[in-house]
């Protein structure tokens, strides 16, 4: 289906909007979730009508966000178990007593894993990094005006830069010229320059940590072979000094391991992040109790909750939108378990958010059943929100399907969802 002036407006925005999001672990769709989605997009488009949207600038960045946010809520209440109803609010919460040293996660598998574990750490992971002659800055440089150029090779490729110098150009504007040619060639390095009272020096650092595998170095510099004038490498002193990169050497329970990069797992169940900034070098690791993990999930699921009612109901461009329709589903949700997850301290305001009494007097987990019950129904709320966000966009209704045909309307579901769903795109 050709694809239309507003959804090209909708896509266009997603993508300056949301290119250099990172996407986590948790955005990866499988074969089966992505069947899932095409099923339901079928689904919703087989019994929707056609409607008459608005194409502006405010309903679609408010389709956007509102999307955006139900998908983080989303993968925020699957990491406090998984999206299976019989786990969700069970995972146990991890803790360092030395967070400035390592911070830790915890994900639960089939490996078996102590409930705690000393950390001792010789040695953090770092990149190579190459410092040249520092240089009076404002001195010009010696080597004649001409078309310069070097090699850097990194993981067996070669990339030449090219390069001129100026009659009269200065050592620090040949620096920065060379650091930000460096920055912008994405060859898997980046560029500095250091300062020390008047004298600058270009710093060379590799994005790869850990000592390469099949190499000395992560990159070389040379102009040997170069196609243009040489001299440069020797002149600025590319080579002086090399710092070599380094693996993390660490000790779990006096047992000696290595890693290529600062952060690594850890018997299976543990992913530990070090912070090579610290002056620390050992702590303790291990699992809260139950109830301290379960009070820690239920927090965070009020604290996520409340910030995603506040941001789609205060959101700068809400005023496009059918806030009443949005609102009064969720106090439909809230009002359907409002007895029953006050017995986890969870308390149900007002205006649609949450509040939660912790009781530090329970010292046994409770049952579970309808805290779950309670968060897979939020869960389905959020999907259906996701599914289709112009639903809450105020747009006039043109036509009704025929309820007697099973024929799919291509027109309106799936130019928002199908595009929009998987949202890293």
């Amino acid at each position: 289906m050709p694809m239309s002036f507003t959804a090209f407006q909708i896509y266009n925005h997603y993508l300056t909007t949301y290119d250099n999001k990172r996407t986590s672990r948790s955005h990866i769709h499988d074969r089966d979730e992505l069947r899932h989605i095409y099923s339901d997009i079928q689904l919703k488009n087989r019994f929707a009508p056609l409607y008459l949207t608005d194409p502006s600038p405010q309903a679609i960045a408010y389709a956007v966000q509102l999307k955006e946010s139900a998908e983080t809520l989303k993968q925020t209440i699957t990491t406090f178990g998984s999206s299976d109803q019989q786990m969700l609010f069970s995972s146990k919460k991890a803790y360092s007593n030395t967070p400035e040293l390592v911070e830790v996660e915890y994900t639960a598998n089939k490996s078996s894993a102590p409930e705690h574990f000393h950390l001792e750490v010789k040695e953090f992971a770092s990149p190579q990094i190459n410092t040249s002659s520092f240089l009076t800055s404002n001195q010009m440089v010696l080597m004649p005006p001409d078309d310069y150029s070097f090699d850097i090779i990194t993981n067996k490729l070669h990339y030449e830069l090219q390069f001129s110098i100026s009659d009269g150009e200065t050592h620090e504007q040949l620096q920065n010229k060379l650091a930000r040619l460096i920055n912008t060639s994405d060859i898997g390095l980046h560029a500095t320059i250091l300062n020390n009272k008047g004298r600058t020096a270009l710093e060379i650092t590799s994005d790869a940590y850990g000592i390469p595998v099949q190499s000395k170095n992560h990159f070389e510099i040379t102009d040997n072979n170069t196609s243009q004038a040489k001299g440069i490498v020797h002149y600025l002193g590319l080579n002086k000094s090399i710092h070599n990169a380094t693996n993390a050497t660490y000790y779990l329970d006096d047992k000696e391991r290595s890693s290529y990069a600062n952060t690594f797992p850890a018997y299976g169940n543990y992913r530990l992040t070090l912070n090579p900034q610290s002056k620390a070098r050992d702590a303790e690791v291990g699992l809260y109790p139950d109830m301290e993990s379960l009070t820690y999930n239920i927090e965070s699921f009020v604290n996520c909750y409340n910030q995603f009612i506040h941001g789609v109901t205060n959101d700068e461009n809400a005023k496009v939108a059918n806030n009443h329709h949005l609102l009064d589903e969720m106090k439909k949700l809230l009002g359907r378990h409002k007895e029953k997850v006050e017995k986890y301290g969870i308390e149900i305001q007002e205006d649609n958010t949450l509040k939660y009494r912790r009781d530090d007097s329970l010292t046994k987990m409770p049952d579970l059943d309808d805290l779950q019950n309670f968060g897979n129904q939020v869960l389905r709320k959020l999907h259906s929100i996701a599914l289709d966000p112009m639903e809450y966009v105020s747009r006039a209704i043109c036509a009704y399907s025929n309820p007697a045909t099973s024929y799919v309307n291509p027109y309106m579901t799936s130019i928002y969802s199908g595009m929009l769903f998987n949202s890293y795109c």
